[in-house]
């Protein structure tokens, strides 16, 4: 899961935000440095990623892209399903993706202390930019893509899955829905047994 679908998944819990997003950016046991909180959130999206990767519903998603963007499949479908969340945001919260994406930014700002250099350059660009608001937008999902493709250091044509999303729009589209109960559901039971 992407960017979105983590925030989403932290249950509007302040330290479980800021935790999901240090889940791209801590790896291995350094979790262990950050206060219980904080680690708790990037546990979770360790095993928000872990349900999604062997998801059989993400899997046939990634396997529309493999021959194309290889590797960069699951990725790519990460960005798709932020994009079907954040189109579909109302079916999903009371609180419109607007407001929720805004203080997102501000929950993050107000710990940023505790991000990596890197996290915190991340964080500005995402703000600044309102990346999770305009996942809503094809446009912004390109945007999203093209960012990466540049930035990544191998070679790659994310910036062109788009049209992918396109082709196979309803059938994305499809799959998200159904994922998204299933990776709902683990996450509240993962949360539930700690």
């Amino acid at each position: 899961m992407n960017l979105l679908a983590h925030f989403y998944l932290s249950r509007f819990t302040p330290s479980l935000m800021v935790g999901s997003f240090l889940g791209d950016f801590v790896k291995g046991k350094q979790y262990q440095k950050f206060e219980p909180a904080l680690a708790e959130g990037i546990l979770l999206h360790r095993e928000i990623d872990y349900f999604t990767d062997f998801h059989s519903i993400f899997l046939q998603s990634k396997h529309r892209l493999v021959d194309q963007h290889r590797h960069f499949a699951g990725v790519i479908v990460d960005i798709f399903y932020d994009h079907f969340l954040a189109k579909n945001w109302r079916d999903y919260s009371e609180v419109p993706l607007e407001n929720f994406t805004q203080q997102i930014y501000r929950t993050l700002y107000e710990q940023e202390t505790h991000l990596p250099p890197k996290a915190q350059q991340v964080l500005h660009y995402m703000s600044q930019h309102d990346w999770l608001q305009h996942y809503a937008e094809l446009e912004g999902i390109a945007r999203t893509l093209r960012g990466m493709e540049k930035r990544s250091r191998y070679p790659n044509q994310m910036g062109s899955a788009v049209e992918n999303l396109q082709q196979h729009y309803e059938s994305f589209e499809h799959e998200f829905f159904d994922f998204f109960v299933a990776v709902e559901q683990h996450a509240q039971w993962w949360l539930a047994k700690r």
